[in-house]
């Protein structure tokens, strides 16, 4: 029988409804390694013509200055609906610290989402 790999769910970004373009708190990393299933749960946007881009940044340092990190979701659009994506990569080549970034477009957008990340713990 196989060991079981020691897992870790890592809320990226509690769910909570936006009303304009979030970044979300810094977020420490280190605790993961590997492949990991990046989970995002949103609502449907609220109004015609809108839309939710979530993507993550990273950084060494909490308060640092943070860059793109080319994980980033499908746009969610009015006409979509609801949407739950699920994204799997790595996290050895990020930055020790990791925010959401949600920019809403259209005239008064709003949306509910939250993301988490699965995976292997490093030191598990």
């Amino acid at each position: 029988m196989k060991p079981l790999v020691s897992l870790a769910a890592l809320v990226l970004a509690a769910s909570k409804r936006v009303t304009a373009t979030d970044i979300g708190a810094a977020v420490d990393l280190s605790d993961m390694t590997g492949a990991c299933r990046f989970l995002l749960n949103s609502s449907a946007l609220e109004g015609a013509a809108q839309t939710s881009d979530v993507k993550l940044q990273h950084s060494d340092t909490a308060g640092g200055t943070y860059t793109d990190t080319g994980i980033a979701f499908a746009q969610i659009t009015t006409a979509g609906g609801a949407s739950a994506q699920d994204l799997l990569r790595s996290v050895d080549g990020l930055k020790r610290f990791v925010k959401v970034v949600n920019t809403l477009g259209g005239a008064s957008p709003a949306v509910t989402f939250g993301l988490t990340v699965l995976g292997k713990k490093a030191n598990g």
